[in-house]
């Protein structure tokens, strides 16, 4: 059993279930990496689903405040974010797809717009909230 257990996990079974698993050091170590890797990609995945939320919740604020706020406000605002996705183009600072659809989301009417920027929905989606023109801007 130990020269199988060296080589490979080995199952001890009584009444037909398995009680114990033997195995060499090594092996063990490697299930032990392994298991420690899936925790830290799985911290991972968790650190970036708050921070994805994070930015929904900064844009679902964002497009209250469009809302509210007055025309003037709202216009001089909307302008600065425009600046920004200007600046993108002018400097390639990300994809076209990206500056494409944020020139159609600012030149929407601003309640569709704050539905939009509030929307969970994979149209809108967590790509666009990383690359957002309102990161910069305040109101």
């Amino acid at each position: 059993m130990l020269e199988v257990a060296a080589r490979e996990p080995v199952a001890i079974e009584r009444h037909k279930k398995v009680k114990a698993i033997v195995c060499s050091p090594e092996v063990f170590q490697g299930r032990s990496d392994r298991d420690g890797q899936l925790a830290e990609r799985r911290a991972a995945r968790a650190a970036q689903a708050l921070v994805d939320k994070d930015r929904l919740i900064k844009h679902q604020r964002l497009a209250i405040d469009l809302v509210l706020m007055s025309q003037s406000q709202r216009e001089a605002l909307i302008a600065r974010a425009r600046m920004e996705v200007e600046r993108w183009r002018r400097e390639r600072l990300c994809s076209e797809d990206y500056i494409a659809r944020w020139d159609a989301l600012l030149g929407l009417p601003v309640e569709e717009l704050a539905r939009a920027m509030a929307s969970e929905s994979p149209e809108w989606g967590v790509a666009l909230r990383q690359n957002s023109p309102w990161l910069l801007v305040t109101p």
